[in-house]
């Protein structure tokens, strides 16, 4: 029987398929973002619980974001090649890799198997496999949406898409605080390597091939001739990437400060911090799930205007935090910065999307990841070094600078104002 003897059978039998992608994809990010948003609740009272200073917890994180940023170009290059499902998968088993060395280091600090420093090293290490394979997963999920979402709707796919790792990121503090509370500070991370492995599985098995995009014989001889971080340099998406880079310092900054900014202000440790601080979280998370999933389909802001307010809302975002005396002031900080950041970032990422051809949607999403790392290279040695030294208003004084400065630079760059008249 061919397909075109039931054209409506056919047509439905193919939108299931393009919605188990989606949700496929959408799920693997989800895992991602979870699993992160768990660690930035949990590791801060983990450390102190074990001695090791606040400075060598942003050191665990930069390890990780400097391979992220370094390996992310090249495993979004290698999903052109090899296709997306695979690269996708592999980024999630080295994420369960990751979680499950962290979880067995983590015991045994708390159990005082081996002081500080050694901790430190395990630690290290472990986020050091997810920094250099599973940066794999989100490059090519950005590249495989990319490949299936007509350009009209790219904004829309691609809004979606990031939104799952903000439903992780509300999803994982909560079930961060309720396990903490009841099974102690290592019961998160072991069942986030569960979570892990049974999405690296999905993937494997469930997930459809994405269709080759479109290409001529030219092309494919450029895009064989062409490599990522040539693309970095193309005046089409370079303004766009020092954008998502600026972005990602201040988040970074912001996140990694956080829990610690929580604790000290509201005089709290231990479990009561890290369900405090997660509580904060999820308010920012939620609200940039909302802006995501219901605000960006619904206006019509061009992607510079989208990163010009973006960036704005979140400079004011600190200014809250700063202001705030309770957990309440707090919590409504972080849902100012959620609606800021979740207008910022999908404006820079779909714009640069749309700057390049078909055949460099991998490459260059791969370089939108790398972005999205970038800051997170000096952001936790950065904001913890001078969250000590100069106080805990510092890193956010700091963050309001940059990004005052970053809707500055989206509002008078040439480059974007081209791309979006």
């Amino acid at each position: 029987m061919r397909k075109y003897d039931f054209p409506f059978a056919h047509t439905l039998v193919m939108r299931w398929r393009a919605e188990r992608a989606f949700a496929l994809t959408f799920c693997a990010l989800f895992v991602v973002g979870f699993g992160n948003s768990m660690l930035l609740a949990v590791l801060p009272p983990i450390a102190r619980a074990i001695s090791l200073p606040d400075r060598f917890v942003g050191a665990v994180f930069s390890v990780s974001a400097l391979l992220w940023v370094l390996t992310s170009p090249y495993w979004g290059r290698l999903s052109d090649r090899l296709g997306r499902r695979p690269i996708i998968a592999l980024g999630l088993w080295a994420f369960a890799v990751s979680m499950g060395l962290f979880t067995l280091v983590a015991a045994g600090g708390l159990a005082r198997y081996y002081g500080p420093i050694a901790c430190f090293l395990g630690m290290a290490s472990a986020r050091a496999v997810f920094g250099a394979i599973g940066s794999a997963t989100s490059p090519a999920a950005q590249a495989y949406i990319a490949d299936t979402s007509p350009p009209h709707l790219r904004l829309r796919q691609l809004g979606a898409l990031t939104s799952a790792f903000a439903l992780g990121s509300v999803i994982g503090p909560a079930f961060c605080a309720a396990l903490a509370a009841r099974f102690g500070l290592i019961s998160p991370l072991a069942f986030t390597t569960g979570l892990a492995i049974l999405a690296g599985l999905a993937l494997n098995f469930l997930l459809p091939k994405a269709p080759p995009p479109e290409r001529n014989a030219q092309d494919t001889q450029l895009q064989a001739s062409s490599s990522a971080w040539r693309l970095a340099r193309d005046p089409r998406v370079r303004s766009y990437l020092v954008f998502g880079a600026g972005i990602s310092l201040a988040v970074g900054v912001l996140a990694q400060t956080f829990a610690f900014y929580t604790m000290d202000k509201l005089n709290v440790s231990g479990s009561a911090g890290a369900a405090r601080s997660a509580a904060g979280f999820s308010a920012g998370a939620i609200s940039l799930l909302i802006v995501q999933l219901l605000v960006l389909p619904r206006i019509r802001l061009d992607n510079r205007k989208l990163m010009v307010l973006g960036a704005g809302l979140a400079a004011l975002s600190v200014v809250v935090q700063i202001a705030a005396h309770d957990l309440i002031g707090l919590m409504a900080s972080q849902a100012l910065q959620g609606m800021g950041f979740g207008l910022a970032r999908p404006g820079f990422s779909t714009g640069a999307s749309l700057a390049v051809k078909p055949y460099e949607q991998g490459a260059l999403a791969g370089l939108v990841v790398a972005a999205n790392g970038a800051g997170f290279v000096i952001s936790p040695l950065a904001g913890n070094a001078l969250y000590e030294v100069a106080g805990m208003n510092a890193p956010l004084v700091l963050c309001i600078a940059v990004l005052a400065g970053l809707a500055l630079f989206a509002f008078t760059d040439r480059a974007l104002r081209r791309a979006n008249p």
